[in-house]
């Protein structure tokens, strides 16, 4: 697997030169820096340089040119070109900004290079207006738009303003089908999952009656959640479902295949006991009835009675594991939660996902967490749920609104969930609590150049 082990950022912020190095057997490393070093906009770009590929955004991050080198010996280089301004009339401009990627691959000597480009031509302009509309923004002309002041700005003052909220379903993609096919390749190859400080921020669809959330709308978030959780609940009891429908069609064909050897009784009952306890977990989060399904094992069992129960059995295994992996994620971020939570605890309903219930057996709305508490929520199953295994995770600042004695013990939660999920990452942090006794993984992003 291709890691990235090394990133060197020139002329960051129009002043700051940056080398960060990641060696490939480290699971992390953390970022330490004072505000306005760049830490943020150091995963900013790293983000923006894997699949989906934002250029848009990349265009918008002051820099001279950035280096990343993988443990294969592959290197991807964007430098950041001049940027042309046409005039529109009437004192407004239209910003062209440009870039050039070259991509050097181990054992091939010829360098794949690329020259792309960011306008206003990009944007989807009817996405481009539904977007604008949440801003209180109302396009008067092909290349203007009129702000709720009443000023009017160019489309490109428009993308200064909020073009970094855009998703990347509002641009088009002609540009990007002009790219060398193993730039794409490449860039498609590189998973990078990043988890922003506004993670919590959410903005009103179009339609309701006030124009943009300035405030953390947590529960917009948690509820999210909650949602995405309850829909792979569904999925995985589908798929259980499929797998057994198959497994009993078969299972008269496979019962009466003669066997020349049985498991002994304590195989048997060893893996019916592990299953059971399987199955108590499952019930635990609603995905199977926890008094169903029980069976008697006897004694001195005949070797047909084996034949049968371990048929059963192998066959309660396959339809077992279909909920493996969503119960181990599911109890894991049970276990850490709870263990946070004051006088409350995290349960999993098979319909609304996410439940909060205090100590009284009170159902709690999610909303009434704290801002600490969905921070946490939210980040922890942002983890586990929607990191692709293999990706490289950025966190930035991850000790927002986190107690001091949560933000101890947040490297080692990362380290618990990497282990299951199977990815490294970077933590640009300003806490020493964060880093606590992880000295050793720490660069430090100074403003002097580097």
């Amino acid at each position: 697997m291709r890691l990235l082990i090394e990133i060197k950022i020139k002329n960051l912020l129009g002043r700051f030169d940056h080398t960060i190095k990641f060696p490939q057997d480290d699971e992390f490393i953390i970022l330490h820096g004072p505000n306005g070093v760049g830490k943020t906009k150091v995963l900013e770009l790293v983000r923006a340089l894997a699949a989906p590929l934002h250029v848009h955004k990349i265009t918008r991050i002051p820099f001279g040119s950035i280096d990343l080198t993988y443990s294969d010996g592959s290197t991807l280089q964007v430098v950041r070109n001049h940027q042309e301004t046409l005039p529109l009339g009437d004192s407004f401009e239209k910003k062209i900004r440009q870039l050039i990627f070259t991509l050097k691959l181990p054992g091939n000597p010829d360098p794949v290079r690329w020259h792309a480009k960011f306008d206003t031509e990009d944007v989807n302009p009817v996405r481009l207006r539904e977007f604008a509309r949440l801003f209180g923004v109302e396009q008067t002309g092909a290349d203007l738009w009129e702000d709720s002041s009443g000023d009017l700005i160019s489309t490109s003052d428009l993308l200064e303003l909020y073009g970094d909220r855009l998703p990347q379903s509002y641009f088009r993609t002609t540009q990007e089908k002009r790219m060398p096919q193993a730039l794409r390749s490449f860039i498609a190859s590189n998973s990078v999952h990043l988890i922003e400080t506004q993670r919590l921020l959410g903005i009103q669809r179009a339609g309701s009656t006030s124009t943009v959330r300035s405030a953390p709308v947590s529960s917009i978030k948690v509820e999210e959640f909650a949602k995405d959780l309850s829909r792979r609940l569904a999925d995985a009891l589908a798929e259980n479902s499929r797998i057994s429908q198959e497994l009993d069609r078969t299972y008269p064909r496979r019962l009466l295949k003669a066997q020349s050897e049985f498991p002994d009784e304590q195989q048997i009952r060893a893996r019916y006991a592990e299953q059971n306890e399987l199955r108590r977990r499952l019930a635990a989060i609603s995905l199977l009835n926890e008094e169903s399904g029980g069976i008697v094992i006897p004694d001195g069992m005949a070797p047909w009675q084996k034949n049968v129960l371990w048929t059963y059995l192998e066959d309660s295994d396959k339809k077992l594991s279909t909920f493996r992996s969503i119960l181990d994620r599911v109890s894991l971020l049970q276990e850490i939660v709870t263990s946070r939570f004051l006088y409350k605890r995290l349960e999993v309903d098979r319909n609304r996902g996410l439940r909060i219930v205090s100590d009284e057996e009170q159902d709690l709305g999610l909303s009434m967490l704290s801002s600490g508490e969905q921070h946490e929520l939210v980040l922890l199953y942002d983890l586990l749920f929607n990191v692709k295994a293999g990706s490289l995770v950025l966190i930035d600042e991850p000790e927002i609104s986190l107690h001091v004695s949560w933000q101890k013990r947040f490297i080692e939660d990362l380290r618990r969930i990497s282990s299951l999920v199977q990815f490294r990452s970077i933590v640009a942090t300003h806490s020493p609590q964060i880093a606590g006794k992880w000295i050793d993984r720490m660069i430090t992003l100074a403003p002097e150049a580097d």
